[in-house]
């Protein structure tokens, strides 16, 4: 009996996957079978993902991750200043192309269990690789592109490697993709090293500027996708917005089906694996909003928004994505600012770093974490697991900034958080938005306590303002929440609000 027992238990571990998705219907690759798609929990739970910008590009590291893209195009306003800058240091393109920075791309200090350590460490719940940019240089061992960094530059797995870490680390992880823009991203010219084909594999197919994508560069996009779907099973994926280029550009649907093929392939995947859901997100309105995550690029949004999930990415230097010489870096309470303003509205934020080529990390982007992450650990409660409020806030609608005391609203549990961006001198702080005349804020409040401080704080309700005397010393720095909690229910409407 004995026995028997075990071997049961054996078949139900094994069997758990299935059975898990035995009830779910198998995606279609249309667009109305996708518009069955569900944000996980765990998602939308997560808040706050960390992601990184590395490939050959890093070795340049000169103004933008685009330096392939402007050293080509030495008539172009926008990147002449990289043409003459390549030009100037590395010679004409004819004897020293894009190519020539791979084997310069060594990754010899790269630690990627250091990075996981330091991105849990930031308060960052899934972790997120690159993989391939507008470049065309594969992160992991591919059999789709020749120029990749197992067989070149680092001979790594990057991909394999930085998931493999962030698993054993019990995180949620993935790869970034910025592959969709690549058929058209180079010049070819028979004065640049484009030109010769031995590195189609690097640069794409010779075409004139102005052709439009081929039916072979689509389906090589979708084969490279699952590829890196099929060999490393992520739970998030990151695609960038220029898959949508040839479809703004000719208005004909280019590589529409092939991301209805990948995403399909991808949500059947995961129910196969049994995986507690996935995430794909894109930008630039190319999918419809409950199809995947919408992904909006260093802005977010104005409004509530809670009828599809969203995403915005941003990152810590103000020039650049990948790593460029003589950037500054934005201040620590911009980047808390950003995440807490991001949250208030339903969204998760994706920040970058921008490793230099030997896969150290700038200090200025570790500090920066390191101190974000000291900030969640006394006040996550108002980040992760949250829900947005009937109204987000109020102050600055783009970022909230210390100077005008903006405050951004989470709420969890029946619990309302108010982060306030400010410390006032005087210590009296009031939040508008809480005055009993506001409609938004028809309720009784219990208590109210400043996380990090074991005494509650002096309160008081007029009809104008929610007024607060805050205790003499901060605890911590850059922005403070008020765990409020009220009598009864705290209202609350789940609807869009502009």
């Amino acid at each position: 009996m004995k026995s028997k027992a075990i071997l049961f238990v054996i078949l139900a571990v094994l069997l758990a996957p299935f059975l898990a998705c035995a009830g779910q219907a198998k995606f279609e690759a249309t667009p109305e079978s996708l518009e069955n798609y569900q944000v996980p929990e765990w998602y939308e739970d997560a808040k706050l993902g960390i992601y990184f910008h590395w490939a050959p590009f890093s070795v340049p590291a000169f103004i933008t991750e685009w330096y392939p893209y402007g050293m080509y195009r030495p008539e172009d306003k926008k990147r002449k200043e990289i043409a003459e800058h390549h030009l100037k240091n590395w010679g004409s393109l004819d004897k020293f192309g894009y190519k020539d920075f791979i084997p310069m791309f060594k990754a010899e200090k790269w630690e990627p269990k250091k990075w996981v350590k330091l991105f849990k460490e930031a308060g960052g719940k899934y972790l997120v690789s690159a993989a391939i940019h507008h470049d065309g240089f594969a992160m992991w061992d591919s059999e789709h592109i020749a120029f990749n960094s197992a067989d070149m530059g680092p001979k790594r797995d990057i991909v394999g490697e930085f998931m493999a870490a962030a698993r054993k680390a019990g995180m949620k992880t993935g790869f970034s993709t910025h592959y969709g823009r690549h058929w058209k991203y180079y010049v070819f010219d028979p004065d640049y090293d484009t030109w010769d084909p031995k590195y189609e594999g690097l640069y794409g197919h010779r075409r004139e500027a102005d052709d439009p994508p081929r039916p072979e560069d689509e389906q090589h996009w979708e084969n490279v996708m699952l590829e890196l779907l099929d060999n490393y099973q992520p739970d998030y994926v990151f695609v960038d917005g220029g898959i949508g280029d040839g479809e703004r550009q000719w208005k004909k649907p280019y590589f529409r089906q092939n991301f209805y093929n990948v995403l399909a392939h991808y949500y059947n995947q995961a129910q196969e694996l049994g995986k507690d859901g996935v995430v794909m997100t894109y930008k630039r309105e190319f999918l419809e909003p409950n199809q995947a995550v919408e992904d909006f690029e260093r802005k977010g949004i104005d409004y509530i928004r809670t009828s599809s999930k969203w995403q915005t990415d941003d990152k810590i230097s103000e020039s650049g994505w990948c790593f460029v010489e003589n950037t500054a870096f934005w201040p620590t309470d911009y980047l808390i600012a950003a995440l807490v303003d991001t949250v208030s509205k339903g969204g998760n934020l994706l920040l970058n770093v921008g490793p230099r080529p030997d896969g150290t990390l700038r200090e200025e982007e570790v500090s920066a974490l390191k101190a974000m992450g000291a900030w969640l650990k006394r006040n996550g409660d108002a980040i992760y697991g949250t829900r947005p409020w009937t109204i987000f806030g109020e102050g600055s609608i783009q970022r909230p900034t210390v100077e005008d005391g903006a405050v951004r609203y989470t709420m969890k549990d029946g619990i309302l958080y108010a982060t306030c961006f400010g410390w006032p001198e005087s210590g009296q702080f009031a939040i508008k938005t809480l005055g009993k005349n506001n409609p938004a804020s028809n309720f009784e409040i219990k208590s109210i306590k400043m996380l990090g401080v074991r005494s509650r704080i002096k309160w008081e309700r007029t009809a104008e303002a929610l007024k607060l005397t805050f205790p003499k010393k901060k605890p911590g720095q850059y922005a403070y929440v008020l765990k409020i909690t009220p009598k009864g229910k705290l209202p609350y409407s789940n609807a869009d609000h502009i």
